[in-house]
């Protein structure tokens, strides 16, 4: 069912990025012209980590923020968003929350899972003395945002405060509310949840198909197959660095996600990435800033 459309999906992200750079080139015309309107998802290039944006109507949530302060900062700007309603820090990895000062003071709802330094804590009163609600979460805890509900599926309260690393990664997932008045685009996002971890969700949720999936540590290699054909989500994105020395987005990861019938959108050849409902019904379009020769 998905290959036909992946086809077609990735010819639409080639002609889009192949206008821009011609644009930005020639006429010097801002990227955002060609931008979907309707997007839901952004991806933002922040180097070797994860900082993605999901939109529903006029609110916002942020899973992650990179690295870089500035980073994060150029690419919020960019997308017009000054205000987070939901900030979701996975855990507590540099490359996951040391862009976090760019949006201290402009969080609403902070989610976090278990800490494990004196630095965790601090960063998490930084948030609070922002007037941010600083929320620890796990298994079960849920919300709103927009048209979306949002439902935290890992970790277990068994591991608050016990390993606040990779596979204590607050894991959550945003689906349609039955009242969603417009085509709403479901998404998990896996942090750096590693093959053992990612097993234990398998078997402990009946998990939804949705339409994008955050892949799981920048596409390491450390990954359960099944997690993915469970999901058999059409846009997978990876947040990665370009150049960086740990080999991710590694060929095991890729080579997963085209056999799960999951297109890789990678953040260090592709950029800024967006992803919007196509008119097909059950269909999504993706945007990105960059041309990628060997795609396709």
């Amino acid at each position: 069912m998905k290959q036909p459309w992946r086809g077609r999906a990735l010819g639409t992200l080639l002609v889009v990025t192949t206008v821009v750079a011609s644009a930005s080139a020639g006429l010097g015309l801002s990227a955002a012209l060609s931008w979907p309107k309707d997007w839901q998802f952004a991806q933002c290039d922040v180097g070797q980590g994860d900082a993605v944006v999901v939109r529903s109507g006029d609110r916002i949530a942020l899973i992650d923020t990179g690295p870089d302060p500035q980073l994060l900062a150029s690419c919020l700007s960019r997308l017009g968003i000054v205000r987070i309603d939901l900030l979701v820090l996975t855990h507590f990895d540099h490359d996951h929350v040391g862009g976090a000062e760019a949006v201290i003071g402009r969080a609403e709802t902070v989610l976090v899972g278990p800490t494990g330094s004196a630095s965790d804590i601090e960063l998490l009163r930084s948030f609070e003395v922002a007037d941010a609600e600083v929320l620890p979460v796990s298994t079960g805890d849920r919300g709103e945002l927009g048209e979306l509900q949002w439902r935290v599926l890992w970790p277990g309260e068994r591991l608050a405060g016990i390993d606040p690393g990779n596979d204590a990664s607050v894991v959550v997932e945003f689906l349609p509310r039955p009242d969603c008045e417009r085509q709403c685009l479901s998404s998990v996002f896996l942090g750096d949840l590693g093959e053992s971890a990612q097993s234990r969700l398998l078997g402990e949720h009946r998990l939804p198909e949705v339409d994008v999936v955050k892949v799981s540590h920048h596409g390491s290699a450390d990954q359960f197959p099944p997690l993915y054909v469970a999901l058999n989500a059409t846009v997978g994105l990876v947040g990665v660095g370009a150049e960086n020395g740990y080999g991710h987005p590694t060929t095991d990861a890729l080579s997963m996600l085209d056999d799960a019938g999951i297109m890789a959108v990678r953040s260090d050849t592709d950029g800024l990435v967006l992803v919007s409902p196509a008119s097909e019904p059950g269909a999504v379009r993706v945007w990105s800033e960059r041309h990628v020769s060997g795609q396709g």
